[in-house]
């Protein structure tokens, strides 16, 4: 029985860095009595209340992380998480982790309580559970320099941890106010040049969110236009006003072909009588009450001129 036993501790622990909780370890059908006696004999080293390492395991920061994890349940998060991914080449002097609102915070540990984690928030890197590349440059901004933050976004979107698009749309889902270090990462993504700005998609996300919450009709998207026998979709427009608005200088015009056929785009449809309004990335962040007034004042005077002609 007793080889059987050791086979069972054997295979958890070697999926787990040479971890094993204490509960693993009943589960495995060791007694509380057998454990503790493994622990006077040296066979399990006690890392933390309830976490074990079997000896001879390496104890390395990842280990330790790991072991973290164990105790309180939680995931690598903020330094530790970016360490742990390669986004900063230092991680800090104790694990850093984020736990439930309602998690066991024992050990010498940072802690970070969080209620708004959710399942596509996490991973797991060389076994250890870890916030994943997206949330934790949103949680690093709290914990590390503006300069670290940008050296860590630039790390994840050359590695392709993660996407400008999914970074963006999680950054508003969290973007609550008062939430320790949005500002920071807000920051970023504003100054960021627009060529590697976020695809059309997030950008249209934000303009239909300023133009909603300051009370404007929302636009159609993707509207569909013949002209000439030319087919064109606009990324948003007022069909009944001949208005269409678009994003401008992101990355996909930052080539020539592109460019030009974009331009050319938009000379056909202003010859058919359409305005076009085009805001750029930083435009809709840095003044978005800007972009309202223009709309409305474009909306205002395509009113005016449609019933003037509808008068004649």
């Amino acid at each position: 029985m007793d080889a059987e036993l050791e086979r069972r501790l054997a295979r958890r622990a070697a999926t787990q860095s040479g971890l094993i909780t204490r509960q693993q370890l009943h589960a495995s059908g060791y007694t509380d009595r057998a454990i503790e006696g493994r622990v006077r004999n040296g066979r399990l080293i006690a890392l933390h209340r309830g976490v074990y390492l079997v000896a001879g395991a390496p104890l390395t920061d990842a280990v330790r992380l790991q072991a973290a994890t164990l105790v309180t349940g939680g995931l690598a998060s903020h330094r530790s998480a970016a360490h742990l991914l390669g986004l900063v080449d230092s991680g800090p002097s104790r694990p850093e982790i984020t736990i439930a609102s309602t998690g066991n915070n024992r050990g010498p540990f940072i802690a970070h309580r969080s209620a708004d984690l959710r399942r596509s928030d996490m991973s797991t890197v060389n076994g250890v559970p870890t916030t994943n590349a997206t949330r934790t440059l949103i949680d690093l901004g709290s914990v590390v320099p503006s300069a670290a933050l940008e050296t860590a976004l630039e790390r994840a979107l050359l590695a392709r941890m993660t996407t400008f698009d999914r970074l963006l749309r999680r950054f508003f889902e969290l973007a609550s106010k008062g939430r320790p270090g949005i500002a920071a990462l807000r920051s970023l993504l504003v100054e960021r040049d627009p060529t590697l700005a976020p695809a059309e998609s997030d950008l249209e996300t934000l303009l239909f969110k300023i133009l909603r919450e300051a009370g404007l009709p929302a636009p159609i998207r993707q509207h569909p236009v013949m002209i000439a026998g030319q087919s064109f979709r606009l990324d948003a427009a007022y069909p009944e006003l001949m208005i269409f608005i678009e994003g401008d200088g992101f990355g996909v015009h930052s080539q020539r072909g592109p460019f030009e056929r974009d331009r050319s785009r938009q000379n056909v449809l202003v010859v058919a009588g359409w305005l076009p309004l085009r805001f750029t990335w930083q435009r809709l962040c840095r003044s978005p009450e800007g972009v309202v007034n223009e709309v409305c004042a474009a909306r205002i005077l395509r009113q005016g001129l449609f019933s003037a002609l509808l008068s004649t």
